[in-house]
């Protein structure tokens, strides 16, 4: 029973995502691609409604389901109007042999993912620190408060850090209003479901863009990445808001490809603003693409393509911005950076060369150890790269320079919090630096194999050529003359 909201809330996901999909579904790699952004669209509708319901309405949920299946109906008639109406269109990505091996190496990493996620559920079923202690406690006083469910986000528990967003906690008290049971089985599927959607579009993004071999890779990387795993299964918010940041950057490169309508601009807009409620790291996301993707149809395309795009992008992210907005002002305390106490010391923070060298090196501490692999993965990526060389055409620079902007952006300004805000920088740094660099993991794997070269990795076979016709000889005495 727990399961059927979640099922609902994907359902809805999948129907928005083909609602604004420019292409029918006629290949495996599309409907993966479709599919894994309508869970996390899926998600933070559904959390955005429950929120909203329970200011309006109050705890009375039956009605909120009533609606939601409402919505779910209408979207799948839409959907099925709109397919008749629309041709189809394709990519072309370059394809080559991809070994079996390689395939078969995906299929193990996937396989051991899914392991390392079930034994670490199965150990520790409430989740990590921050789940127990932040998500699914602020989701237990959202279901079980009844009328006093505002006491969520009271500064008197300023522990529990009450200014966070609630996709998450907004999406596990729906599941345990929705179900009747606060099965832990809700928030472990849906940390699951999160890590299966990061995963599938990261591959079937780069098999639609730049073909399968690249795709196979960026998964097998993805999936051997053991923190980003066990994070997984802590039920931390940090994977799903790798997901986000990923879902928005893919939705971008795919509209690169499709350029006849704007939906996936609007997906993308749609995905930046889920970002930003679900985590605070999420707002500067937010700001960040606006500007990358914006610098990056202008420097390409010129001022007017760029406005038409940048208007469907920003027109996707205003409801998810607007929910935030009602939270941020109407309920949630100050965040602890910005207490009277951090904002005094910023004039010192912003001068102090201590500082900068500390986070300077805190950075690239975390980025050697990333994703605790025996070789750090930045050497092996660096030498990799060296090998195969970048191969980017001039059609596909919007999307590079989306990518690499976006990323280049993100790493300055999580720099610049721990630089300026952060009250206990030693702290701070030592328990969230590994995850905050995880949070953008997945999109910069996307980005490394999109402008890398694809590798040839097997001998192909001349094929058999049929065996030469014999030509006349020539006879070598002199011709007949008449």
């Amino acid at each position: 029973m727990i399961l059927l909201p979640v099922a609902l809330a994907v359902l809805i996901g999948a129907a928005l995502v083909l609602l604004l999909w420019p292409a029918p579904l006629r290949t495996s790699m599309r409907i993966l691609a479709a599919s894994s952004m309508g869970v996390g669209a899926g998600f933070g509708i559904c959390s955005s409604l429950y929120f909203l319901w329970l200011i309006i309405v109050g705890p009375k949920i039956l009605g909120l389901a009533i609606l939601d299946v409402a919505i779910l109906a209408a979207a799948a008639a839409i959907f099925m109007w709109k397919a008749r109406r629309h041709p189809a269109l394709d990519t072309n990505p370059p394809q080559g042999p991809t070994p079996a091996w390689l395939t078969g190496s995906l299929l193990a990493a996937a396989a051991l993912a899914i392991l390392v996620f079930v034994l670490s559920s199965l150990r520790n079923p409430d989740g990590g620190w921050d789940a127990f202690a932040i998500w699914n406690l602020r989701a237990r006083f959202l279901e079980r408060g009844g009328e006093w469910w505002r006491d969520a986000f009271s500064a008197k528990i300023p522990w529990t850090h009450p200014d966070y967003p609630l996709l998450l906690p907004g999406l596990v008290a729906m599941t345990f209003a929705f179900s009747g049971s606060e099965s832990t089985l809700g928030p472990v599927s849906i940390a699951f479901l999160f890590l299966v959607a990061t995963a599938g579009v990261l591959v079937a993004t780069l098999a639609l863009l730049r073909g399968r071999t690249q795709a196979v890779l960026a998964g097998i990387l993805l999936l051997s990445t053991s923190a980003f795993i066990l994070l997984s299964g802590y039920q931390y918010a940090d994977v799903p808001l790798s997901f986000y940041i990923l879902a928005t950057l893919a939705a971008l490169c795919l509209q690169d490809e499709y350029r006849g309508t704007p939906g996936l601009s609007v997906l993308a807009g749609a995905l930046a603003g889920f970002a930003a409620w679900i985590k605070n790291e999420g707002m500067l996301f937010a700001a960040v693409v606006v500007v990358a993707r914006a610098v990056s149809l202008i420097r390409f395309e010129g001022v007017k393509p760029a406005a038409r795009q940048m208007s469907a992008f920003l027109a996707g992210m205003l409801p998810p911005l607007v929910v935030l907005a009602v939270f941020k002002i109407g309920f949630a305390p100050p965040n602890d950076l910005l207490t009277p106490h951090a904002q005094t010391s910023l004039a010192g923070n912003l001068v102090n060369a201590g500082r900068y060298w500390t986070v300077l090196v805190a950075f690239v501490q975390q980025a050697i150890a990333m994703g605790g692999f025996i070789v750090p993965i930045v050497l092996v990526l660096a030498a990799y790269l060296y090998l195969v060389k970048p191969a980017v055409e001039e059609k596909q620079m919007v999307t590079a320079w989306t990518l690499v902007l976006t990323l280049g952006f993100m790493l300055a300004g999580d720099f610049g919090v721990y630089q300026l805000l952060s009250y206990a920088l030693d702290f701070q740094l030592k328990t969230s630096l590994d995850r905050v660099l995880l949070q953008l993991w997945p999109a910069a794997v996307l980005a490394f194999f999109f402008v890398a070269k694809t590798p040839q990795l097997q001998v192909q076979v001349a094929e058999k050529r049929a065996p030469a016709k014999r030509l006349p000889k020539i006879s070598r005495k002199p011709a007949e003359t008449r």
